[in-house]
C-alpha cells in the first residue's frame, strides 16, 4: 500500500520548496492564499496550516492588512558552545560592532555576589553594552566582572576591543566553561528604543556565569536577543564506546 504524504506536511513542503526554488530574498512578500490554492489545487485550511508552520517557525512574518512575507534568515545560538558570540558572528562573515553604553565600579548586590562567589558589597565592574549584526542592534548585554579579577579594565576596554581577548592578553585569564539559562521577556520602553523595537515586543533573556578552568567565576552576565534575529539550538554529538 503507498504510504501517501498528509495534505498538510505537503502543503508545507510546496511552500518551503517554492522560497527555494524562486531564491526569495528577505522581506518579499509571497502570493495571496487564493493565488497559491490555484497554483496547487488545495483548499484554504490546508494552505493556511502551512503558511501558520512556516510562520511559528521563523521563515515567515505576517503584516496586518498587507500579507505574509519571507522572514530574515536567523543566527543560530549553540547552548552548549563556549566561543564568544562575536567569534561566532564573525566565522559567519558578518559585520559585528559594540557599543559601550556604560563601564562603572559599583558594590555587588545580593546577586551578583553570590554568581560571582565573592562577598557581599565588594567592588565589581558593570558594563551595559549594545551588540550590532550588519549595522542592526540585536542583543542588550548587562555583564558583571570581580574588579579584584580584572583591575584598570577601563584602560583596556572600548568599542573595538574585545573582552575576551582582554581576559586572556592582559590578565591571562581563559573563560572555558559556563552555565546558562534561556527565557522569554518583553522589551521596557529603554530596550525597545536601543534594540530598535516596539515596547513590549518578545525577546529571548539569557542569563549566566563563566568560569576560568580553576573553576572559579570571572563573568556573570544578563542579555537580551532579538527573537526575528536569533534561534537558540543544542549541538549534540553522539559519543562512540
Amino acid at each position: 500500500m503507498e504510504n501517501r504524504i498528509p495534505p498538510r506536511t505537503e502543503a508545507v513542503e510546496k511552500l518551503e520548496n517554492y522560497i527555494t526554488s524562486n531564491h526569495l530574498p528577505p522581506n518579499t512578500k509571497i502570493p495571496s492564499e487564493r493565488d497559491l490554492c490555484e497554483m496547487w489545487g488545495i483548499n484554504r485550511t490546508t494552505l493556511r496550516f502551512a503558511v501558520d508552520m512556516l510562520v511559528e517557525s521563523g521563515q515567515l512574518y505576517r503584516k496586518k492588512g498587507s500579507g505574509t512575507y519571507i522572514a530574515e534568515s536567523k543566527l543560530v545560538r549553540n547552548l552548549l558552545g563556549v566561543n564568544s558570540l562575536s567569534t561566532e558572528v564573525r566565522q559567519l562573515g558578518l559585520p559585528f560592532s559594540t557599543h559601550i553604553l556604560s563601564l562603572r565600579v559599583i558594590e555587588c548586590t545580593k546577586q551578583v555576589s553570590k554568581k560571582l562567589h565573592i562577598p557581599l558589597g565588594q567592588n565589581v565592574y558593570e558594563c551595559i553594552r549594545v551588540r550590532s549584526i550588519e549595522g542592526v542592534p540585536c542583543i542588550m548585554e548587562t555583564m558583571y566582572l570581580d574588579q579584584n579579577q580584572c583591575p584598570d579594565l577601563e584602560k583596556y576596554y572600548h568599542d573595538k576591543s574585545s573582552i575576551y581577548s582582554i581576559f586572556e592578553n592582559i590578565y591571562k585569564k581563559t573563560l572555558v566553561a559556563g552555565e546558562e539559562k534561556i527565557s522569554v521577556t518583553y522589551v521596557s520602553e529603554e530596550e525597545a528604543a536601543l534594540l530598535d523595537l516596539e515596547e513590549g515586543e518578545p525577546v529571548f533573556f539569557a542569563t549566566g556565569v563563566t568560569t576560568m578552568a580553576d573553576g572559579v567565576p570571572l563573568e556573570y552576565y544578563k542579555q537580551l536577543f532579538r527573537a526575528d534575529r536569533f534561534k537558540f539550538v543544542s549541538m549534540i554529538k553522539r559519543r562512540m564506546s
